[in-house]
């Protein structure tokens, strides 16, 4: 799967080598790599993660690691592969299209996606139904006339929906052949899955952390390792239009998705009131929101920014850091709650930068840590940091932004 946002399963196992034995937790588990590297050194684990791309492949990982599914997934793969070059498929299994993936498709592979759809939904065997999906899911890009671009799709002009060569994929696979080539990769990596993550089954839970930390048992985990998005303007559904759309999702469950996620991009609307009513219950949210609100590191380029607001590319970048920084309050807020005493949590994040303006990001989530009852240890910096925009490095200087990774332990 063609997964940028992760990271690697050495820096997950680095990192755990010093923190105490027990649980471990990520609550952005992306595709599953902290919960996965735990298994293998023999802890169990839980990633909370709200993009359903994520956990599908976590659990096509996982199934491969128990080892039940490599025996039936060669046979079902080539009569998946097969079904798509035989006759029609029912007209409810075409591909559901949204706005953003029309046009992505030729239509001998609009075909062959129905054929494919048809085939999963028959599937009584979850495990196996779920690795053919993760196949298909993770072929959907190389059949289409896109590719992932930061935060957008680039479009080649066959699509119809551009003019511009920018972008010239060339042949465009037969969805048959790019399911085939993937299934023959997987089966080839399938001992080496099994041999990389034997151990404790994880558990994988489909939804925001900002809600599902809620169903945790304080001190219940002894080290986090995880990577939020980062208040950047990236939209995950956007740039996972094709799967989710494969998986799905239409118009409405994308929008909703989008509100759904840790605010990081300008469209995000405040979920000041939802998490309210979610932490009803919970004297430390007012606190938290105050610890936020008055923060002096987050207020003052606030201050700069709203002071130019008219000059910004979009002035909604204001509401972006406001909502982020108030979220991430409160999964900080949560993690001190589950986080067992002296227990540890690792996290990789970047700094941002807006009109010029840097925003400490790592200063402002350690300090709020330190406030909700961690100690920030260390907060590791790559000795090369990331540069700015174009558009901000014309105008105010290229300057490197700090990318790094906090570690805080549990008093």
């Amino acid at each position: 799967m063609k997964y940028k946002e992760g990271f690697s399963s050495a820096l997950v196992e680095s990192l755990l080598a010093s923190s105490p034995p027990g649980d471990v937790l990520d609550p952005f588990s992306g595709i599953g790599t902290t919960a996965l590297t735990a298994r293998r050194l023999g802890r169990s684990a839980i990633g909370i993660e709200i993009m359903p791309v994520g956990n599908l492949n976590a659990r096509a990982m996982t199934a491969f690691a128990d080892g039940s599914v490599a025996s039936r997934i060669e046979a079902a793969g080539r009569d998946l592969v097969n079904r798509m070059k035989q006759g029609d498929a029912r007209e409810e299994f075409f591909f559901p299209h949204v706005r953003i993936t029309n046009g992505a498709f030729p239509e001998s592979t609009e075909n062959e996606i129905a054929k494919a759809r048809e085939f999963i939904a028959d599937i009584d065997d979850t495990e196996l139904a779920t690795v053919l999906t993760a196949a298909c899911v993770a072929s959907v890009e190389e059949v289409s006339y896109t590719r992932k671009d930061g935060q957008y799709l680039r479009w080649d002009p066959r699509s119809g929906r551009t003019r511009s060569t920018k972008l010239d994929k060339g042949a465009i696979p037969s969805l048959r052949a790019a399911v085939g080539r993937r299934l023959e990769l997987m089966l080839r990596d399938c001992h080496v899955i099994r041999e990389l993550y034997q151990g404790p089954k994880p558990r994988f839970i489909d939804g925001s952390c900002l809600t599902e930390l809620r169903s945790l048992p304080a001190s219940s985990v002894q080290a986090v390792v995880t990577s939020p998005p980062y208040a950047n303007r990236y939209d995950y559904t956007r740039t996972y239009a094709l799967e989710l759309a494969w998986l799905g999702y239409g118009e409405d469950a994308i929008k909703a998705l989008r509100q759904s996620l840790l605010s990081a991009t300008v469209e995000n609307r405040s979920k000041r009131q939802l998490l309210r009513e979610a932490y009803a219950d919970s004297a430390g949210l007012t606190g938290v929101f105050a610890s936020v609100d008055e923060h002096p590191a987050l207020q003052e380029p606030l201050a700069i920014l709203r002071e130019h607001a008219d000059e910004l590319g979009n002035p909604y970048v204001i509401r972006l850091l406001e909502h982020y920084f108030l979220e991430m309050g409160v999964v900080v807020n949560e993690l001190a709650r589950v986080v067992a005493d002296g227990g540890r949590v690792f996290m990789v994040n970047d700094n941002v930068r807006y009109h010029g303006e840097e925003i400490p990001v790592d200063i402002i989530l350690s300090d709020l840590a330190e406030q909700a009852g961690f100690r920030c240890r260390v907060i590791r910096v790559l000795p090369r940091g990331k540069g700015n925009s174009s558009q901000q490095m014309g105008r105010f200087g290229r300057r490197e932004i700090r990318k790094c990774v906090y570690e805080w332990e549990r008093l």
